[in-house]
């Protein structure tokens, strides 16, 4: 077998494990923003069997790469489509950014393009879940400031998602004024006793307050700060397969 053939093997092994498609995909419905995207697979499966779809939200200043790890031992095979923010900052991108002449002005333009971004994740999901072999609705994964889009999404677009996992983060009160109790996807949410970048109480008082207009919400605590530890990569995998029935 000559040198070049054994490379090719080998980098066909490696892409095998993961099954990981490099190559960045973009938002082809109308959307507000048409987002950037990478799918993967994990778990033993090929791109053509059906499988659940996990969406992946990464926290400030990271990108689409960043939750690799949470999943990388996943043994339930997962189609997982990890989203990029659409601003950049420093050398990560972030969901949402607003500028005015007052601090009021900036934050309404803020939470505005959240709303935005939001919608065009939700709108992308079902366009993603409607391309590949998808079991059931997608299901939502979201770290830090990405917890907080996965707990709006959940909230606000129920009708879209089977699942939200929310690890450390909170929502701001004021994007879910004039709410009103529904039946919701169940949200699983984690946080670090620890964590000094998002408070636990912050997120307790996030899940409460979700709890009231959804009744399904799972709180965990954990030993640690801001993180994703193995004990809720662990749990989410869990839920993943209950909520799939295998």
């Amino acid at each position: 077998m000559s040198s070049m053939t054994k490379f090719g093997v080998g980098v066909l092994l490696l892409f095998g494990a993961w099954k990981l498609f490099l190559a960045p995909s973009r938002i082809q419905v109308d959307v507000p923003y048409p987002l950037q995207y990478r799918t993967q697979i994990v778990g033993a499966a090929s791109g053509a069997d059906r499988l659940p779809l996990l969406i992946a939200l990464h926290g400030a200043g990271a990108n689409e790469k960043d939750l690799d790890g949470v999943f990388a031992d996943f043994t339930t095979p997962v189609r997982v489509v990890s989203f990029r923010g659409p601003e950049r900052s420093g050398s990560g991108y972030v969901w949402s950014r607003g500028q005015g002449a007052t601090q009021q002005e900036a934050r309404a333009e803020q939470e505005q393009m959240f709303r935005e971004v939001a919608d065009s994740i939700a709108l992308g999901a079902t366009e993603i879940a409607a391309r590949f072999s998808t079991e059931g609705k997608p299901m939502v994964f979201g770290f830090s400031r990405g917890a907080s889009m996965a707990w709006y999404l959940g909230v606000h677009h129920p009708e879209r998602f089977d699942a939200i996992f929310a690890v450390a983060g909170e929502l701001d009160e004021e994007l879910l004024e004039g709410l009103a109790p529904a039946r919701r996807p169940p949200f699983f949410a984690y946080h670090g006793r620890k964590d000094p970048v998002v408070g636990m109480h912050r997120g307790q008082r996030t899940a409460e307050a979700i709890e009231r207009l959804a009744g399904r919400v799972s709180f965990e605590e954990f030993d640690g700060g801001h993180t994703v530890p193995l004990s809720v990569r662990e749990d989410v995998e869990r839920q993943i397969r209950n909520l799939r029935g295998s």
